[in-house]
């Protein structure tokens, strides 16, 4: 990680004139969209504190590198599981870069700085909060999130409707007859982990679905919690008829764990996963899951990218990519 001076930044200025990065950046800069007395606002704020642009940043700032760094974290514990997920999704945003005129570079988040002279930053697997978040909106480094909210005016955010997923797969599951059904979650401090577990309870409720603690577990993606949790409402007195896991990975496991004790899955336990990774639909039974547009991901990503470096007076909508429910052997009637 960067190190922390004690240099102001525009973020200081911001949060102490009440405005935002971005109208920092432009009255600072004399834009004609900042009334005069925003402007005079923010420039007595500067002063007051210190601050003077970063030289380096400004060099950035008028001298593109054509470079865009593709951060690649491990918020859930797990860097590999990310890449499994995000592999489409990194091709997809290396061609549209490239096809941009941009190159990728691809970094861990403990490895980015002004030193790398990027022009924009993709965060994938990081959290919204993290430091280095902070330091590349306080450095009014545009940033997109991939499932990860960043704040700021030179942001966007790109991800896939994980609320309507579960909907879809809870709505599948309750039409073949299943009432007790549990919840593999996955890691709650990624927003993908989060949304996933509040709709699993805002869904079963609005179903009428009376479903106790016991049959909800944490887990962090990967297919080692994914054994675990299952393995732990397999052992219940009253087992489920049906898991959700919040990724295929997991699923994939719970598919396991119900066969090493001693059931059918599928038959005797439905199974429904999270993702569509090529191994669902290979596995024994074949996984039924919520397919997101891994490709879409990347290739929307990359141009909000673009659109950011490019127009500074951009600002991005939210894109949440709709999500398909893929119906497999795994889930049969309870």
């Amino acid at each position: 990680m960067w190190a922390v001076t004690d240099r102001p930044t525009i973020k200081d200025v911001a949060e102490r004139a009440g405005v935002s990065i971005a109208t920092v950046s432009r009255a600072l800069n004399d834009k004609s969209d900042v009334s005069g007395s925003t402007r005079e606002r923010v420039r007595e704020v500067a002063r007051s504190v210190g601050y003077t642009p970063d030289p380096a940043a400004r060099s950035l700032a008028g001298q593109k590198t054509r470079l865009v760094a593709i951060v690649v974290g491990d918020n859930a514990g797990h860097r590999d599981l990310s890449l499994i997920f995000f592999g489409k999704v990194l091709t997809a945003i290396s061609r549209r870069l490239s096809e941009s005129g941009y190159d990728p570079l691809l970094l861990p988040p403990d490895d980015i700085g002004l030193d790398h002279g990027v022009d924009a930053a993709i965060l994938i697997g990081v959290d919204a909060d993290d430091r280095l978040v902070r330091e590349l909106g306080a450095r009014e480094v545009p940033l997109v999130g991939v499932d990860v909210r960043c704040t700021g005016g030179r942001s966007a955010f790109v991800g896939s409707n994980h609320a309507d997923g579960v909907r879809l797969a809870l709505a599948h599951l309750h039409a073949l007859g299943h009432r007790r059904i549990a919840h593999l979650a996955g890691a709650t401090n990624t927003f993908a982990g989060s949304e996933r577990l509040e709709a699993f309870r805002r869904e079963t409720a609005a179903l009428g679905l009376d479903i106790p603690d016991k049959l909800v577990r944490r887990g962090d993606f990967s297919s080692a919690s994914g054994y675990r949790e299952a393995c732990a409402v397999l052992a219940l007195d009253e087992r489920p008829t049906a898991i959700v896991a919040a990724s295929d990975l997991m699923a994939l496991a719970a598919l396991q764990a119900i066969r090493d004790a001693g059931l059918q899955p599928g038959a005797d336990i439905a199974v429904a996963g999270f993702d569509d990774l090529e191994a669902a639909a290979l596995a024994h039974p074949p996984l039924t899951t919520i397919r997101q547009d891994r490709r879409e991901l990347g290739m929307l990503a990359a141009s909000r990218a673009v659109e950011l470096i490019e127009d500074p007076e951009a600002t991005p909508p939210d894109t949440i990519l709709p999500v398909e429910l893929v119906v497999r052997a795994s889930s049969a009637p309870a």
